[in-house]
């Protein structure tokens, strides 16, 4: 039983540490977004009460164009995320329910397409949206966005819609209901946990994206938040503060989501996993 104990408490004992180790950055970051430049360098980890400012978020707030930004950021975010759940939701009700040789390789393959690392296909999307007069423009992003983020999405709701019992599309199909019917009437109110994990999941990435966004919008015309806080991160000095204060201001709405969404989103994975 004391062997037991001890064990216990060694356990517990490096949970803790890789929760202090975790939380150590975002400690970092969040008071040095409220100190001086000299003292971030200088005492990085001590919070200087005395020279306590909050003029990091004011500059922020005026030279970064964060009111544009986050505009442009929750625009891209947003319909991304319609497009990607109308599309996505209604791919997984067929790669579920639907069985046929052509559904089972159109399953595969869009597994297959999980693995493939997006900075491969970085300079084929350029090319391709140059040619379709879709660079420089925030639906170039939302598009992209959209079929990058579309076969994670579809396996998630394909794994839930088939852990659903057969029973309730077959008393649907005998009152009467059509294919669509079934799909908005029985299996969309049912939806709402993959949803709450896809909006989060692929919401959170689009929200934080950099690559995409800086190699497909001109920084100076259709800002996005990552690509403003980027701009102070210099070749030879480096704001810290205005960085960090960027970082805290770019992540309270996704933080507020994820907050509102938790339960679901915990529910949404462990119902995913549990068929497909």
């Amino acid at each position: 039983m004391e062997k037991k104990k001890i064990l216990t408490i060694l356990s517990e004992l490096c949970l803790l540490i890789c929760t202090v180790v975790c939380w150590l950055p975002v400690y970092y970051f969040v008071i040095s977004a409220f100190k001086l430049r000299k003292d971030i360098v200088k005492y990085p980890l001590h919070i200087i009460w005395e020279r306590f400012t909050v003029d990091n978020f004011s500059y922020v707030w005026k030279n970064m164009k964060l009111a544009q930004s986050l505009f442009n950021t929750s625009f891209i975010t947003i319909v991304t995320l319609m497009f990607l759940i109308g599309v996505s939701s209604m791919a997984g009700f067929a790669l579920s329910r639907i069985k046929g040789k052509f559904f089972r390789v159109y399953y595969r393959a869009n597994v297959a397409l999980m693995v493939v690392p997006f900075i491969s296909c970085l300079l084929s999307l350029v090319i391709l949206s140059t040619k379709l007069n879709l660079y420089n423009t925030v639906w170039g992003c939302i598009f992209i966005h959209t079929a990058w983020h579309l076969p994670f999405c579809a396996f998630l709701y394909a794994g839930f819609m088939g852990s659903l019992p057969v029973e309730l599309e077959e008393a649907a199909y005998i009152d009467g209901c059509s294919t669509f019917q079934v799909y908005f009437q029985i299996f969309l109110p049912l939806l709402a946990p993959i949803t709450a994990t896809c909006c989060i999941r692929s919401g959170i990435t689009i929200w934080n994206d950099f690559l995409l966004s800086s190699t497909l919008l001109n920084s100076a015309r259709k800002p996005t938040l990552m690509v403003g806080i980027n701009s102070f991160f210099g070749e030879y000095v480096s704001e810290y503060g205005y960085a960090f204060a960027g970082i805290i201001l770019a992540s309270l709405p996704i933080s507020i989501l994820f907050i509102f969404l938790r339960k679901y989103f915990i529910k949404g994975l462990t119902a995913g996993a549990v068929k497909g």
